[in-house]
């Protein structure tokens, strides 16, 4: 599946892609704004791509920018009965992440969760100390969740609603 949208393209993510993106994800630039920080061997990687990509519920994407790999972006843990999945994202590639990339990934990303798995709302955790993914999920109309202000792994809900409200605001800034 690939979804080209927003002057960018979503790949999703195979075999081949998941040793460059245990390498991505073992960086310690990435790995420190991640819940689990250990470091992930060969045989942990293969298991969790058996997993995901037999799930049925877990729809992971390769980011690709002006003909680069920057990234990963994906919704995990669909669940279709409460139509609500988990959102995910990182950008690898330095150059490219304060330059809208990751804005139209997410505005893609979305329109896929909204529109082709009918989901109503995505929760994110993110960690408290991740100021920038905080600064980043609230750009997007996601809120902090009831009773999540002294949690450290906080949950940050975004409303379909919400986001078809926020996305015409992001597209006007991108200027797409």
């Amino acid at each position: 599946m690939v979804i080209e949208k927003y002057g960018i393209r979503l790949v999703q993510l195979t075999h081949d892609k998941i040793e460059l993106v245990r390498k991505w994800r073992n960086d310690p630039k990435i790995q420190q704004y991640m819940e689990y920080r250990q470091e992930i061997t060969v045989e942990m990687q293969e298991a969790w791509f058996q997993k995901i990509s037999s799930s049925g519920k877990d729809f992971f994407f390769i980011m690709e920018f002006e003909g680069e790999e920057v990234g990963l972006i994906n919704v995990k843990n669909v669940d279709f009965e409460k139509k609500e999945g988990e959102p995910g994202i990182f950008i690898w590639d330095d150059d490219f992440l304060n330059c809208g990339a990751s804005v139209r990934a997410s505005l893609a990303r979305n329109d896929f969760a909204w529109e082709t798995l009918k989901l109503e709302r995505l929760v994110s955790h993110v960690l408290s100390d991740n100021k920038r993914a905080i600064r980043y999920n609230k750009l997007q109309g996601f809120v902090l969740a009831p009773d999540q202000e002294s949690v450290y792994n906080q949950k940050y809900i975004l409303e379909k609603s919400n986001a078809i409200k926020v996305k015409e605001k992001l597209i006007k800034i991108l200027k797409l």
